[in-house]
């Protein structure tokens, strides 16, 4: 699952008038008046127990308020969202737009559900419907914009971004994504100066990180380059594409002693990476050969570097 429709299905269980769960949280729809058994069940954090308990208080549903039955359609919809149920969800949702047709905060959540199933048109439409109602729901334009880069509408995509930016004052996503933006166009400059701002709300976002120092890597600045790449594997050790990276880069420096260890290091991380199990046989050609005494062979670094562009 993207970044972006993480982001999304987070934003989607924010507080509105109750909150919606994201899958996996432990978070639940608020309700009015006392809390009854039934209640009690549909507000716990495990799925199963929540859908129980939602289902009763539905049937139940004729003694509830507009704002609990709402509640309640939408806590077994994120329940069944957690269990990755996602027809299920996305009819439960449904049926809160039934009890409450003005909710964005429904769509959004719906949306999140359809773009997971991978209904992308589905999820387009509640996507355009939640701005619609709220022009500066970065949620929803962040989202969107990750629908019309896997269909290919680039431009789109941009436009969608570029409202983000607008009205995201806090969060480095909406830069970020710009900037992935640029780096895919060749435009690296641009790229860089978007990182740069992203890192400047978030200093450790390490696809940030990477994505700007395989900017500075296309442009030949390996040092630039060696240390976006070296914060990225100190903010996240296990990432095996910021090790790849720096090993890349330590290569680009001739530094092949540096670079064969940062190469076996993101193997030992993750063990089926072609580039670096290539990596680690290409360096290990030119040690022996040094060792020998021999002139060493040609050897270029690889002519980009990994990307985490989501």
């Amino acid at each position: 699952m993207s970044s972006h429709l993480l982001g999304v299905i987070r934003a989607a269980a924010a507080i509105a008038a109750f909150s919606i769960i994201p899958p996996g949280a432990p978070a639940f729809a608020a309700h009015e008046g006392d809390v009854s058994p039934s209640w009690k069940l549909c507000r716990s954090a495990s799925p199963d127990e929540r859908i129980a308990g939602c289902t009763q208080v539905i049937a139940d549903g004729a003694k509830e308020t507009k704002h609990n039955l709402l509640a309640a359609y939408v806590n077994r919809a994120a329940a069944y969202q957690a269990k990755s149920d996602f027809g299920h969800a996305i009819e439960d949702y449904g049926k809160a737009l039934e009890v409450d047709p003005s909710s964005a905060v429904v769509l959004l959540a719906r949306g999140a559900a359809e773009h997971a199933k991978g209904d992308l048109d589905a999820a387009l439409a509640d996507y355009g419907k939640v701005i619609e109602k709220d022009k500066a729901n970065v949620a929803a334009f962040m989202a969107r914009a990750s629908i019309w880069r896997v269909k290919g509408e680039a431009e789109k995509a941009l436009a969608d971004i570029e409202s983000a930016v607008k009205y995201e004052q806090k969060s480095p996503a909406p830069l970020a994504a710009r900037a992935n933006y640029y780096h895919s166009k060749g435009d690296h400059d641009r790229a860089i100066a978007d990182y740069s701002l992203a890192l400047k709300r978030d200093p450790k976002l390490v696809p940030a990180l990477i994505g700007r120092g395989g900017c500075y890597y296309v442009k030949g600045d390996f040092d630039k380059a060696l240390a976006d790449f070296d914060a990225a594997a100190k903010a996240d050790p296990k990432n095996a594409t910021a090790l790849l990276d720096r090993a890349n880069a330590w290569r680009g420096k001739k530094e092949y002693e540096k670079s064969r260890s940062d190469y076996e290091a993101a193997l030992a991380l993750k063990p089926d990476l072609a580039a670096a199990r290539k990596g680690v046989d290409d360096v290990a050609k030119i040690i022996a050969k040094k060792a020998a005494g021999g002139p060493a062979p040609a050897d270029s670094a690889p002519a980009e570097a990994a990307h985490e562009h989501n």
